[in-house]
């Protein structure tokens, strides 16, 4: 329920962007910050993030000094 929320609220920062242009650098650093917790998210759930499982789990590589 989350990541619905933060995509929906990402668009709405988006159409604010075009209607308030005087404030577009601060709605910028608001959707940036919106749109990297939408990728953390995601990437969490899929299980590409170290210490998560997901379907994507085994096919990540190995790093050397990260992963043991």
């Amino acid at each position: 329920m989350l990541l619905p929320a933060l995509i929906l609220a990402l668009l709405v920062v988006l159409v604010m962007m075009f209607v308030l242009r005087q404030w577009t650098g601060r709605l910028a650093s608001l959707a940036t910050l919106l749109a990297g917790a939408i990728m953390a998210l995601w990437l969490a759930e899929v299980g590409l993030l170290p210490g998560s499982k997901g379907p994507l789990t085994a096919e990540r590589p190995l790093v050397p000094g990260l992963d043991r």
